[in-house]
């Protein structure tokens, strides 16, 4: 939610503290945090601690933290990858959150001493290496009562079953995975209503946004002009090809019970915030009466 929170604001007027304030100035009581670009001069805890307190004074709740930091580096970065993540589950601890987000490294580049470097790694090989390191995220995450989520948001873990196997073998409790509709279409080409269904038991946390179909003249246009293969584009939340609701309703029939956050509204004439306004009163139309949504 802060992520698209942020694209209403001037982009030198984009702190932390501002886009919470909007939150608050919108009527937003509850907000989702993506940490990735948030720039701190010293310990990121500290910093969390002041946003609290202001979060606090303007009755926001921050449940959810989303980190920019990609887990599965298995050269140089895997141990300043690692510190930072199980820095962030504190953050999100102190923030008032129990679910931390992450993405995973994609499927290139790699190391090239590393087997099958020419084509990069397949999800299947690098699971071993995936595991480890979310067991070691999750245990640690535990210990500041923080579930973490996996995005499907690469090139390497994109696919519901991608994150149904990873959360399985990892066979941690707090570790689980974060459902982005649009994204099973935008990089797999995957029917979300049926991964919905079948993540329902392991959701740990809910991404909205939609998506429609470019074109075929449109498609080749931009891959003649840049080499660009882009088949969808964002839309809103009522007017994409994700039947939402349905998503909602096999989510909430499996027992989630969580945050749904706004990622991406969508556009409209007179600017993004007013993009944002449509599609929050959109969402919550499609969650009620689900039981629980938030």
């Amino acid at each position: 939610m802060s992520y698209c929170l942020g694209s209403a604001l001037p982009e030198n007027d984009r702190s932390m503290d501002r886009i919470v304030t909007l939150a608050a100035d919108e009527g937003f009581e509850t907000l989702e945090l993506y940490g990735g670009g948030w720039e701190v001069a010293g310990d990121l805890r500290k910093a969390a601690e002041e946003l609290r307190r202001h979060a606090d004074d303007r009755g926001v709740t921050l449940p959810v933290y989303g980190s920019g930091t990609r887990l599965g580096s298995i050269g140089v970065q895997r141990v300043p990858n690692m510190k930072q993540l199980k820095v962030e589950t504190e953050v999100c601890s102190i923030l008032g959150g129990t679910v931390m987000t992450y993405p995973v490294v994609d499927g290139q580049p790699v190391p090239t001493d590393q087997p099958g470097a020419q084509v990069g790694i397949r999800f299947e090989k690098m699971l071993p290496v995936l595991v480890e390191q979310v067991q070691e995220l999750a245990d640690h995450a535990s210990a500041f009562g923080v579930d973490i989520a996996v995005l499907n948001h690469c090139f390497l873990v994109y696919l519901g079953w991608h994150q149904t196997w990873l959360t399985r073998l990892s066979q941690r409790s707090n570790a689980g995975a974060c459902v982005d509709p649009g994204n099973y279409l935008h990089y797999g080409h995957q029917d979300p209503v049926d991964v919905c269904r079948e993540l329902s038991g392991v959701t740990k946390m809910v991404r909205a946004g939609n998506v429609a179909r470019r074109s075929e003249a449109e498609v080749v246009a931009r891959f003649e002009a840049s080499g660009e293969f882009s088949p969808w584009r964002a839309a809103p939340l009522d007017a994409g090809q994700v039947d939402q609701a349905a998503c909602y309703r096999n989510l909430a029939a499996g027992g989630y019970d969580g945050v749904v956050s706004l990622k991406n509204p969508g556009s409209s004439p007179d600017g993004p915030l007013t993009a944002i306004r449509q599609a929050w009163k959109t969402l919550n139309a499609q969650l009620k009466g689900l039981h629980g949504s938030k």
